[in-house]
């Protein structure tokens, strides 16, 4: 059955991000378009199926009607080349593959294959990363910001014990390993000077932008000689939704009791999005511990009456008295109100 809309989440494959390629940024976009869209088909692999995608999706997402630029950009994946490393997973080690073959645009849909062996690296991994597409679609400033940003929520929850739970570390790159990875051409950026001012830090700088985290760059140095790098993933709460940042509290709390669990995330949220003081956060959260689900959609009315200009003071008390006025429980005793 042919889908409407594009997904808003694409689970784009670990093996799929940490690649070695030149692709310019908007065929890097499309790519994960036309991926997000056939993503539910890939594990069928037998035979050398054929996808296709509505031309109307493809040009809705990539902000145009030029059927010449979305041509050219659907020849540039089948042209270049991309490297997956598969090492230490068993099976194949390394391969090079087209990201499309024989793409095609007929009546009003746009149709292509994905080699089987690439389609089975695929269906195989098991790590992913969840991509927005509405935040992957906002990077257009620069090729280097999509790469890196993928690169950050492949890494998002691996944690570091000297950063903490709430912030996780990429893998040290070499520098040369970095500059495959980011498609840099050969002979590009060859001092680490310029490829930190030039791809580095201006990526950093539209990921924070446009995006919900924020990269730090760690250096390796050996007499005052960059050897390594990595990065450091933070979420960036100014670009999340109430709902996401729910999510992402979530994500990051140590284990204990599944009800415990709950109050805990709970209060963290209403601290953290409206400033609740703890207390009255924690009585709040024992409201709906269990009913997370209503407890989303009244931080997401809160969110709205707060947008619509219905808060004239401070954020804290106007949250908390819908959040009790609208509680799930039949009764709320005030009585242990402080």
């Amino acid at each position: 059955m042919t889908k409407e809309k594009l997904p808003h989440t694409l689970k784009k494959p670990s093996g799929c991000i940490h690649v070695e390629h030149t692709l310019s940024g908007p065929s890097q976009r499309l790519y994960n378009c036309i991926l997000a869209y056939v993503q539910d088909d890939i594990s069928d692999i037998e035979g050398i199926p054929i996808f296709q995608v509505p031309t109307e999706i493809v040009r809705g997402y990539m902000h145009t009607r030029n059927d010449s630029k979305i041509k050219e950009w659907l020849m540039e994946m089948r042209r270049k080349d991309v490297e997956f490393n598969n090492i230490g997973k068993g099976g194949v080690s390394w391969g090079c593959y087209g990201f499309i073959n024989d793409p095609e645009m007929i009546g009003s849909y746009i149709r292509f294959s994905i080699a089987p062996t690439l389609r089975q690296l695929m269906v195989d991994s098991t790590m992913f990363a969840k991509i927005n597409m509405l935040v992957e679609r906002k990077f257009k400033k620069t090729k280097h910001a999509l790469p890196l940003y993928e690169l950050g929520l492949d890494y998002r929850d691996h944690k570091d014990p000297i950063y903490g739970a709430k912030k996780g570390v990429t893998p040290w790159f070499e520098l040369e390993d970095f500059r495959k990875y980011m498609g840099i051409i050969p002979g590009e950026f060859t001092a680490f000077k310029k490829l930190n001012q030039q791809v580095i830090q201006k990526g950093l700088k539209e990921i924070k932008a446009e995006s919900d985290i924020v990269m730090k760059l760690d250096k390796e140095t050996e007499k005052r000689v960059v050897k390594r790098i990595r990065f450091i993933i933070e979420d960036n709460t100014a670009n999340m939704s109430p709902v996401e940042r729910l999510k992402r509290i979530q994500a990051t709390l140590p284990g204990a009791d599944s009800l415990g669990i709950e109050v805990s995330k709970l209060s963290e949220f209403l601290m953290q999005v409206f400033d609740i003081h703890k207390p009255r956060a924690r009585k709040i959260a024992k409201l709906y511990a269990g009913n997370e689900s209503y407890f989303k959609e009244i931080a997401e009315k809160v969110n709205n009456k707060k947008l619509a200009g219905e808060c004239k003071g401070k954020i804290a008390p106007f949250a908390a008295k819908i959040f009790e006025d609208e509680n799930p429980m039949v009764e709320l005793n005030t009585s242990e109100e402080s």
